[in-house]
């Protein structure tokens, strides 16, 4: 499926979520998830768990590479959607209407 994260975050009142004055992109945010991987989690199969983190890395520097539509695949979107479960529940959900279309 096509995802195209380059897009910002809405607030509750749907103006563009700003911290610091500065509109908050949801690629940039998944990627940091990805990347930081505190929500992804562990399965206790180190050769599973590293085979993830190698998959979230590499989504990552393709999403934050990527100024249009990225080509995910059912796997990548469940690995993002775990990697973001700890953002609260409106750029959670924002993220997931994203990749569920």
């Amino acid at each position: 499926m096509k995802v195209n994260f380059n897009t910002y975050f809405k607030d509750f009142d749907g103006g563009e979520l700003l911290i610091n004055d500065k509109p908050q992109s949801i690629g940039r945010i998944v990627a940091q998830c990805l990347f930081n991987g505190t929500g992804i989690n562990p399965t206790g199969n180190l050769q599973v768990d590293n085979e993830k983190k190698l998959q979230s890395y590499n989504l990552c520097k393709r999403i934050m590479g990527s100024t249009a539509e990225v080509d995910i695949t059912l796997e990548d979107a469940v690995l993002i959607k775990e990697a973001v479960g700890g953002l609260t529940p409106g750029c959670f959900s924002q993220i997931i209407k994203l990749i569920e279309g």
